[in-house]
C-alpha cells in the first residue's frame, strides 16, 4: 500500500463504531449461519462486562468455520484498510509533525536532549558529573528503532497522559521524580491524530485487532450501548511515520497525571506555533 492511501481512505476509528460496524457486518455476512442474531439475542449476556471476551466467544457457535479462523482471515482482509490512531507529545510547535511525521525512537537523539537540558538548567547541575552512567543505567534497546501510536485516544489521555504532559518517558526517568519541573516549561501536551495503513503492521496486531472489533461487533449489536470501552491497544512499528499519515492534532487542557498520583494538571499553554499559524493564515485569507 502506498503512504498515500492515508488521505484517500476513509479511516476505522474505534471511538465512533458507524465507520467500521458495516465494514465488519458486510465482512461477516456469507459467514454467518442460519438466523445467527436471532440466536445471539437469546444468549444471557447480563453479566458481560464491556471488554469482556465471552463477546467474541459467542460467535464461535454462530460463525462457519470457527470465530479464530474467521479472525485469521479478517487480520488478513484488514491488511487494505487504514485506521485512526493517535500520538501523545509534547511540543513547542506541532507543525514539526505535518512536516517531518513521527520519528520512532532514537536514543542518540534523547540523550543529545538530556545532555542539552542538564547543562543549561542549574536545578539539574548534580546531574552533570554522572550524567552518562546514569543514561546507562536506563536501558531503551527495546524501543530503539520502534513508534508507537494507540488506537484510542482515551487510553493516552486517561491512563497514559504523563507522555501528553512530560514528552518523552525515557527522558522523564533519566531525571527523576523531582526534577522533572523544567520539562513542564517549553511546549504544550499535544495529541497528534494519524490515519495509520494496517498493511504497516503485523499480522499478529491485525489479527488482535480484528478480535477486538468482532468482540465489540456482537456486543453492539445485541446491546446498543451509548458508545465503545475505552480499549488500550497499542501499534509498535518498526519504522517512521511519514507526514503524509498525520491528520491533526489538539491541545487538552486538563489531564490527569500517572507519575504524580494521578493528579490533575491543567497546561499553562494549550497551543502552539502550528496553531498560531493557521489562525494567522486563516485571518488572512478572510
Amino acid at each position: 500500500m502506498g503512504e498515500k492511501m492515508a488521505r484517500k481512505q476513509k479511516p476505522l476509528i474505534w471511538k465512533r463504531p458507524v465507520t467500521w460496524m458495516p465494514v465488519v457486518e458486510e465482512w461477516l455476512r456469507p459467514l454467518l449461519g442460519r438466523n445467527a442474531i436471532a440466536r445471539l439475542r437469546r444468549e444471557d449476556v447480563s453479566e458481560l462486562y464491556a471488554d469482556d471476551p465471552d463477546w467474541l466467544a459467542m460467535l464461535e457457535d454462530v460463525l462457519r468455520p470457527g470465530v479464530f479462523e474467521v479472525a485469521e482471515k479478517f487480520a488478513r482482509d484488514l491488511e487494505g484498510k487504514v485506521v485512526r490512531a493517535y500520538h501523545g507529545c509534547r511540543t513547542e510547535d506541532a507543525g514539526q509533525y505535518f512536516r517531518n511525521g513521527i520519528r520512532a525512537h532514537r536514543r542518540e537523539e534523547l540523550e543529545s536532549q538530556v545532555r542539552e537540558l542538564v547543562h543549561a538548567d542549574p536545578r539539574l547541575a548534580w546531574l552533570r558529573n554522572g550524567l552518562e552512567a546514569r543514561m546507562a543505567e536506563f536501558e531503551s534497546a527495546l524501543d530503539q528503532g520502534r513508534c508507537y501510536v494507540v488506537l484510542d485516544d482515551r487510553s493516552l489521555l486517561d491512563g497514559g497522559a504523563h507522555y501528553l504532559i512530560y514528552g518523552s518517558e525515557w527522558i522523564c526517568a533519566v531525571l527523576g521524580h523531582g526534577y522533572r519541573e523544567p520539562l513542564l516549561e517549553n511546549g504544550a501536551p499535544t495529541l497528534v491524530s494519524v490515519d495509520l495503513p494496517l498493511s504497516w503492521v503485523s499480522n499478529g496486531l491485525r489479527k488482535e485487532l480484528a478480535e477486538l472489533l468482532l468482540g465489540e461487533w456482537a456486543r453492539q449489536t445485541l446491546l446498543v450501548p451509548k458508545r465503545v470501552f475505552v480499549e488500550d491497544f497499542t501499534f509498535t512499528m518498526s519504522r517512521d511515520l511519514p507526514p503524509q499519515t498525520v491528520v491533526g492534532h489538539r491541545h487538552p487542557k486538563k489531564l490527569v497525571d500517572p507519575l504524580e498520583r494521578m493528579r490533575v494538571y491543567r497546561p499553562a499553554t494549550t497551543t502552539c506555533l502550528h496553531c498560531e499559524r493557521s489562525a494567522a493564515e486563516r485571518s488572512s485569507s478572510r
